[in-house]
């Protein structure tokens, strides 16, 4: 999205819902219309309040205001034994929406963005009695270091695996089998998201030892058809229900996969 004078006006619908969200809706305007600036506004995710840039609007808009995760309410999270991983969280939109209806869950969000992060971890920080940990890194195919686009609005922020020297900056990654077993060890995976900007395409390419640890998945699918194929494909070969989400604003597919024996959406 592009947010300027033009597109207030032509959006005038979603401002209302942005300003019905925002904990002080004065000033919601000068964040859209001053770029180049630091400033922070509150908005409500869910039960939580949450502090977000310019650049996170779009987060905003597809978690509190576009409802696209609203499906998420009708599952039946196991309480305090409810594992949940937000990987690709960034300033903590999709994070704040399970605490909102899991309140004893622990969930850990994986950002690798360096200012998002730190974002991220303030938004945290709001909230010391939730079983909520940060981690500061992108999952991959393979752990290691890349270099990341770390531009533009937050949600389109990606790995850049093929980048010439000096493009982007540097950050750690971690398979995703990795990552599962240091913070999950044994324990099932009640939920796992995952919205990384086309890196979950080599990552579904490669082995995913970890999703017979997982209860449901819930994942975004970046480029051409043929990526949803394979994702859809692979998640079919281990989850007996697997089915794309309708009625999102974006075009991006975003499918869920689930296990028997857990309440679905309807």
């Amino acid at each position: 999205m592009t947010w300027s004078a033009r597109a207030l006006t032509q959006s005038g619908g979603w401002l209302l819902r942005l300003l019905s969200t925002a904990r002080n809706p004065l000033s919601v305007l000068p964040l859209i219309l001053f770029s180049g600036t630091d400033r922070r506004v509150d908005f409500r995710v869910g039960r939580l309040i949450l502090s977000a840039r310019r650049a996170d609007l779009t987060a905003i808009s597809e978690t509190a205001i576009d409802d696209e995760y609203g499906f998420m309410k009708q599952l039946s999270f196991p309480g305090a034994d409810a594992l949940i991983l937000d990987l690709g969280a960034n300033m903590g939109c999709f994070s704040a929406l399970v605490f909102s209806t899991c309140p004893d869950g622990e969930v850990h969000s994986v950002e690798p963005s360096p200012d998002t992060f730190a974002l991220l971890s303030k938004n945290r920080a709001r909230y010391p009695l939730l079983r909520w940990h940060v981690h500061q890194s992108a999952i991959a195919a393979e752990s290691g270091m890349l270099r990341f686009q770390n531009d533009g609005p937050s949600t389109a922020r990606k790995l850049l695996p093929f980048a010439p020297g000096g493009a982007g900056v540097q950050v750690e990654t971690e398979a995703l089998d990795s990552f599962v077993a240091r913070v999950a060890g044994g324990r099932r995976i009640f939920l796992c998201k995952m919205d990384i900007e086309g890196a979950e395409v080599p990552i579904f390419s490669g082995a995913m030892n970890a999703l017979g640890q997982i209860d449901h998945f819930i994942v975004e699918v970046h480029g051409p058809a043929a990526n949803a194929a394979l994702v859809t494909g692979r998640l079919s070969a281990t989850f007996p229900h697997v089915r794309a989400i309708q009625g999102r604003r974006s075009a991006k597919p975003l499918i869920h996969a689930w296990r028997g024996g857990r309440a679905a959406p309807a």
